[in-house]
């Protein structure tokens, strides 16, 4: 069963042997941060893949058609979560794909006219994906979106759900004492037999019902490394708060367990991919940027 936040901290505390009084909560919960943030640096499996897609609508705006002997482009927003690119393809209405963008370039051979750049292609500035030839400009068939396939960063480990209608409606909220600490108020109705929470009084007014003020907590948000590889975060909490209490023996012992955790993690799955058939990867342009 997976251990809730604040379960983890005490965890993290009953490991180290100390008290509260000499490893407070924040100190944990900021060491519990840093074994997440280190462990997105090199943990590659497939709870942190992503897959999102940029419309049509929105990628016709977002193109810049060729000039001055620059082809076209289309620049994106990079999610925030993105910790690493997979793969960006081009798909029509059927989800074929029309093209991938295999080639990644530096961006100053990108903006440079005189460079031979075989496309499809494309570069980072910043917190923007440009991609060339741009959207549906030389695709094998009729684009419809582009799919962004990355690994990501996972919630914060103590993320709740927000207190909305939809999430009410949902049923990923609790509903606690009026008063408490955080809470946020929702107007539940009831009109045949079916509870409906709205966000303001005025809008349960309207419906004609009788508005039952209720105060509401998100539940947790679910989290693969704090739900279900534990040990990841403890062994790497653990390094990070010997390190605090200036215990460089404990700190390294823990270290080196929370990156074994996450090689063995690592190679289990790419011993999974290999399986099954043989794998060829091929490789092309001026390689990793």
């Amino acid at each position: 069963m997976a251990r809730t936040y604040g379960e983890l901290t005490a965890l993290v505390r009953n490991w180290s042997n100390r008290d509260e009084q000499v490893l407070s909560d924040g100190v944990v919960q900021d060491c519990l941060r840093y074994a997440a943030d280190k462990a997105y640096r090199t943990l590659r499996v497939p709870p942190l893949e992503q897959v999102i897609s940029y419309s049509s609508a929105n990628l016709i705006a977002a193109t810049t058609k060729s000039s001055n002997n620059l082809p076209s482009r289309t620049e994106l927003s990079i999610p925030s979560d993105l910790i690493e690119f997979i793969q960006i393809r081009e798909v029509d209405a059927n989800k074929t794909t029309t093209r991938v963008f295999n080639q990644k370039v530096d961006v100053r051979t990108f903006n440079d006219a005189y460079t031979d750049n075989e496309g499809p292609y494309w570069t980072r500035q910043a917190n923007t994906i440009i991609l060339s030839p741009g959207f549906n400009d030389g695709s094998r068939g009729v684009a419809t979106g582009i799919e962004l396939y990355y690994y990501k960063r996972l919630p914060a480990l103590n993320a709740d759900y927000s207190v909305t209608p939809s999430n009410y409606a949902a049923g990923l909220l609790n509903g606690v004492t009026a008063g408490t600490e955080g809470a946020v108020t929702l107007y539940l109705v009831t009109l045949n037999n079916v509870t409906t929470a709205y966000a303001t009084l005025a809008e349960a007014t309207a419906t004609g019902g009788t508005p039952v003020a209720t105060d509401f907590l998100g539940q947790l948000v679910p989290n693969w490394l704090r739900d279900e590889n534990e040990r990841i975060l403890l062994n790497g909490a653990l390094a990070e708060t010997f390190f605090y209490l200036q215990d460089d023996e404990q700190a390294q012992k823990y270290g080196m367990l929370f990156s074994e955790e996450i090689k063995s993690l690592n190679d289990e799955d790419n011993k999974r991919n290999a399986r099954g058939g043989n794998i060829q990867i091929n490789y092309s342009g001026s390689g990793l940027i």
